[in-house]
C-alpha cells in the first residue's frame, strides 16, 4: 500500500496567508490526496479489492451454503462490504504514518493549521476510497444476484456502510500517526480484523461453528453489523441496526478524540 504524498501545493498557500481559513486548509489538504490517489489508480485498487474477494469466497461456498429461501449472494454481499471498509481503513493508517515519515505532518503543526484539519482532510479523501469500494462490492454482488428490496433500505444500508467505514479510518488514522510506520499499521490491523471477520456470521451461518464458539459468533460487531445490512438490504429494520449503530457511534467518537489527539501532539 502507498499513499505518497506532495507537500509543496498546501504548504505554499499556508506560508503565502497565515490568515488562510481552516475550510480553506481543509479543500486543499483533501484535494492534494485525492490527486495523488487518483494519480496513482488507488482509487481502482479500492474498487477491485471486494471484487476479488466476493468472487474468491462465492465461488467456493455459494454451492454448499445457499438455500432456496436466501440466494447466497444476498447473504454474502454484507460482510464483503465490510470486509471492504476494514482494507480502506489500513490504507486510512498507511496515509497517516506517511505524513508523518515524509515530514507534513511536522510541517502543518508549525504553522497555523487546527489539529482536526490534516484528520478530516484524511478522512475526507480516504472517503472517496470507501465509495469507490462499495461501489466495487455492489457491482459485483448485482452481477451474481444481489438485490436491494427498497430505496429507503438501501439508502440505510449505504449510509451505515459509510459512516462505519469512516468511523474505522479515523481510528486507524490515529493509528499511523501515533506509530509513524506505514508497514506496522498494516501489520497490526490485519490480524485482529481477519479474526473477526472468519469469526463471524458473514461467511457461515453461526450454526456452522462449533456449539462453544456459537454464542460469541453470534455476537460479535461484525455479525451484529452483517445482519443489520442483510436486513437493510431486504428492506426490515431488525434489532442489529440499533446495536450497529451503537458500535459506530462508539468507534466514532473514540477515534476522532484519539486521532485529533495525536495529530495535536507530534512534534
Amino acid at each position: 500500500m502507498t499513499a505518497a504524498t506532495d507537500p509543496a501545493p498546501i504548504t505554499a498557500i499556508v506560508d503565502r496567508d497565515f490568515s488562510i481559513s481552516p475550510s480553506t486548509q481543509l479543500r486543499a489538504l483533501a484535494g492534494r490526496m485525492l490527486q495523488s490517489m487518483v494519480r496513482q489508480g488507488q482509487l481502482v485498487v479500492a474498487f477491485m479489492q471486494p471484487v476479488v474477494f466476493f468472487v474468491c469466497f462465492y465461488v467456493p461456498l455459494h454451492k454448499s451454503l445457499e438455500t432456496p429461501v436466501v440466494p447466497y449472494a444476498q447473504y454474502l454481499l454484507p460482510v464483503i462490504v465490510v470486509f471492504a471498509m476494514f482494507f480502506v481503513s489500513m490504507f486510512s493508517a498507511d496515509m497517516a504514518a506517511r505524513e508523518v515519515v515524509g515530514g507534513m505532518a511536522t510541517r502543518l503543526r508549525s504553522m497555523p493549521v487546527p489539529p482536526w484539519v490534516p484528520v478530516s482532510a484524511r478522512a475526507t479523501a480516504n472517503l472517496a476510497r470507501a465509495v469507490a469500494a462499495l461501489l466495487g462490492a455492489l457491482v459485483i454482488g448485482t452481477v451474481f444476484g444481489f438485490r436491494f428490496h427498497s430505496l429507503p433500505g438501501a439508502v440505510v444500508f449505504l449510509l451505515l456502510a459509510l459512516v462505519f467505514g469512516i468511523g474505522l479510518m479515523i481510528a486507524t488514522d490515529a493509528l499511523g500517526t501515533v506509530t509513524g510506520n506505514p508497514q506496522l499499521g498494516g501489520t497490526v490491523l490485519f490480524v485482529p480484523q481477519l479474526l473477526l471477520l472468519m469469526t463471524s456470521t458473514g461467511f457461515v451461518r453461526a450454526e456452522g461453528f462449533p456449539g462453544w464458539i456459537q454464542p460469541w459468533v453470534r455476537n460479535q460487531p461484525i455479525s451484529q453489523l452483517a445482519a443489520a445490512l442483510r436486513g437493510l438490504a431486504d428492506d426490515r429494520y431488525v434489532p442489529e441496526v440499533g446495536v450497529s449503530i451503537a458500535w459506530i457511534v462508539g468507534i466514532f467518537v473514540v477515534g476522532a478524540i484519539a486521532a485529533v489527539r495525536a495529530e495535536g501532539r507530534r512534534a
